[in-house]
């Protein structure tokens, strides 16, 4: 008799000469023409085979339930086949498993005769435990996402629970209706049942910045109930993704920044509790990407006469915007800014490298769309690329302004200021008999609507209560003649901040020459606005 462990070796065709008698494999038992017996030893989930010859019609048989033969019908008890070699396969279930070995008869009938060809050993009960994952491909390690669940299966025979796992690791499982995914301290399962569950990584800015693979050496333990049985099964993360980044800033928002003329002063109030954070000379940037492979863009924010838009500079660039990245740990991105004598509007960006490969063909386009709701077409960041803007600034003057200096004056339909700046000449001066007087641009014309500027003079005392008295009052003048309020010309009425201002519309040509207003309060001359014409 031939033993065979598990996959069976080629059995030649035994040309017999005695009858096979009784159930038994001994060598007085074989039987003309039937195979002799041979021995297989094997654990639940083999599929052993049985290869032999006949010379004729034949049919196998398996006495035990637990042991069938595998057909590309299914699983079968009995299978007829006609003469000529053959290799049968098994497949070998826990039905029925005791805590010793089983065992079952393969037996043959042919030519009116019959005899045991093999007699299968079964092994004891085993605790197993098998990881698939969700389509039930099994899988070496239980693979853990980053912001989404990865779902791993369990199959077990036995009760089990996950007893032990890494700190970095959340084990997630769907809540009762089945739409959710929620998280829990722990895993268990019971036998014969399948157990879907998740796993996710729990960021900190550090770890997901890199892949841990199964070398790197760490496991979620599983035990059964008495704790005689364990299993340390690997766990593994393959990064945030290329796709993916996080940041942390000196302060929890990133908009609403200011920087004083010189570059020095960083400064930013927040919204909601009105408390100002203040740092000197530059702002550290903490970025989390996969490998520190990340981007850097730098916008300015131009404004020319109340309308916006963006100039890049990409990383190689130069610019007023300066970046600095420490060569052994680009995770850090320190930004400081040059110094300037006028107001400047930035901002920077860092974009995870698969999002900048995605838009770096036509940086402007693809970043950016327009937001017309004003009456003009304006660039709007696009909402989903908010997410990475790390820094929004204005640099101006940060030395504290009394109320009264200077002007307020805005895009009628952008709402964004146009700087006033002094005006020095001292004939015209005279002539409107003031001592203080600005200038800035008249806005350009735009099809189908009716551009102006709204003026806060910021002047005490110019307040709606005296202009409905009497005693706030303006007087526009253009090409020496006093144009008279009207809504082709200009009106006084409070603005957006409910101050006081005047509006001062276009006429029905655009203006070629400057317009002169001058304000006054009881009837004396305060502060005068010297308005250029439009560019075009």
């Amino acid at each position: 008799m031939k033993r065979f462990f598990r996959d069976s070796l080629s059995v030649a065709l035994t040309i017999a000469i005695a009858t096979l008698l009784g159930t038994s494999c001994k060598k007085d038992d074989v039987v003309a023409e039937i195979p002799g017996c041979i021995e297989i030893i094997c654990e639940v989930g083999d599929r052993p085979t049985i290869p032999f010859t006949a010379g004729s019609s034949w049919q196998l048989s398996s006495d035990a339930t637990w042991c069938k033969f595998i057909q590309p019908s299914g699983e079968v008890q009995d299978i007829k086949g006609n003469a000529g070699s053959h290799t049968i396969t098994l497949q070998i279930t826990d039905e029925g498993i005791k805590s010793q070995p089983t065992f079952a008869n393969i037996t043959m009938k042919m030519n009116g005769k019959k005899g045991i060809i093999a007699t299968v050993e079964r092994g004891a009960d085993k605790l197993y435990m098998r990881f698939t994952d969700i389509t039930d491909t099994p899988i070496q390690s239980i693979k853990a996402g980053y912001i989404d669940w990865v779902e791993f299966r369990i199959n077990a025979n036995f009760r089990f629970a996950a007893i032990e796992k890494p700190e970095w690791i959340e084990f997630g499982m769907r809540d009762e209706s089945q739409n959710i995914i929620v998280p829990t301290t722990s895993i268990t399962g019971v036998p014969g049942e399948q157990l879907e569950a998740y796993a996710r990584i729990i960021p900190d800015g550090e770890r997901e910045r890199y892949a841990i693979t199964a070398e790197d050496g760490y496991v979620i333990t599983f035990s059964n109930d008495n704790g005689s049985f364990t299993l340390d099964y690997p766990v593994t993360f393959d990064g945030m993704g290329n796709d993916q980044l996080s940041f942390t800033g000196p302060t929890d928002q990133c908009y609403n920044w200011e920087v004083s003329l010189d570059g020095k002063q960083f400064r930013q109030t927040d919204s909601t509790t009105g408390t100002v954070s203040q740092f000197q000379n530059s702002l550290d940037f903490y970025i989390t990407a996969l490998n520190d492979n990340y981007t850097v863009l730098r916008f300015e924010k131009k404004i020319d006469r109340g309308i916006s838009s963006y100039v890049c500079y990409k990383e190689d660039d130069s610019s007023w915007i300066n970046f600095k990245q420490d060569p052994s740990d680009f995770s850090t991105l320190t930004i400081s800014i040059d110094p300037t004598e006028n107001t400047r509007h930035g901002m920077v960006m860092v974009l995870p490298i698969a999002v900048w490969n995605k838009i770096r063909a036509n940086i402007i386009g693809n970043l950016f769309e327009v937001d017309a709701s004003s009456g003009v077409e304006l660039p709007t960041l696009i909402y989903d690329y908010q997410q990475y803007v790390i820094f929004e600034f204005a640099q101006h003057d940060l030395s504290d302004v009394d109320q009264y200096e200077g002007m307020y004056i805005y895009h009628s339909l952008t709402t964004l200021e146009i700087p006033a700046t002094a005006f020095t000449t001292s004939s015209t001066l005279e002539k409107y008999n003031v001592e203080t007087a600005y200038t800035c641009p008249f806005v350009n014309s735009i099809a189908d609507k009716k551009p102006g500027i709204v003026i806060d003079p910021r002047i005490e005392g110019w307040t709606t209560e005296l202009h409905d008295s009497g005693n706030a009052t303006a007087e526009v003048w253009y090409k020496d003649e006093l144009l008279k309020i009207s809504d082709d010309e200009y009106y006084i009425g409070e603005n957006k901040d409910e101050r006081l201002s005047l509006f001062l519309w276009g006429p029905k040509s655009d203006f070629t020459e400057n317009v002169y207003i001058v304000f006054k309060t009881n009837g004396t001359a305060r502060k005068l606005l010297v308005v250029t014409p439009p560019a075009h």
